[in-house]
């Protein structure tokens, strides 16, 4: 899961928007820059009154806490916390109840052969429809998406000359980082497997592997980690 950055005490708001607002950013800026990924939690009126949540949910996760039938915060987020009355079985007394949106928990236990790419080191061509066919793999639109985001990749696949690109290099390639890691560090995924992990090496693998603006963000440290675990990441 994410690193969250619980703010909401009374004792801050007297600093004022522009400074909780600076306050989450470092925090988060400092936890990404370590190779995890941050977000900020705190309640509906204290995203909405002192923090520029609008900034703030571009950049970053965000966990928003509202005790309510309906959640009528209006700005992004990927979890919502609805009670802390809640009861589960095992647990004395109560607990906090959440709703999560959006997949952003490692995802272990997958079958290995399930997920295998398709090769095509053997294919010649410019094509990844005909790269596909040729080794009578499923070449549709649908089946490219799939494998576009098994391959790693975490932006919306639209069928591009790029996107297609990017996805036939990795299918033939055989210059690849692998790593049989469970966590959720890319640095520390890197290390593992003896790779040097400060900010220019992994700068430079990036852009290796499609992305040119490299700044350590969460999402490109996830999409990248992504591609290590599946053995699609690109040396640099």
């Amino acid at each position: 899961m994410p690193v969250y950055y619980d703010i909401e005490d009374k004792s801050q708001i007297n600093l004022g928007k522009n400074t909780l607002t600076s306050m989450c950013e470092t925090f988060c800026d400092t936890i990404e820059k370590a190779g995890y990924w941050a977000g900020i939690y705190t309640n509906k009126y204290f995203f909405t009154t002192y923090l520029d949540y609008k900034k703030l949910e571009e950049k970053y996760t965000i966990w928003v806490a509202q005790y309510n039938d309906t959640n009528t915060y209006r700005g992004k987020y990927d979890m919502w916390q609805y009670t802390s009355s809640g009861k589960v079985n095992g647990i004395s007394g109560n607990v906090d109840m959440d709703i999560l949106y959006r997949d952003i928990f490692d995802n272990r236990g997958d079958n290995d052969e399930d997920n295998k790419l398709p090769n095509l080191s053997g294919y010649n061509g410019n094509s990844i429809v005909d790269g596909l066919k040729s080794v009578g793999y499923d070449s549709s639109f649908d089946s490219r998406k799939e494998l576009y985001k098994e391959a790693g990749f975490t932006d919306t696949y639209k069928g591009t000359a790029k996107q297609n690109e990017e996805l036939l290099n990795i299918l033939k390639g055989n210059d690849y980082y692998k790593a049989d890691y469970k966590g959720l560090s890319f640095v520390d995924a890197l290390k593992s497997i003896g790779v040097d992990s400060s900010f220019e090496n992994r700068k430079r693998i990036a852009r290796a592997n499609g992305i040119d603006n490299y700044k350590g963000s969460a999402l490109q440290n996830m999409k990248l980690l992504n591609m290590l675990k599946n053995g699609t990441l690109r040396k640099s």
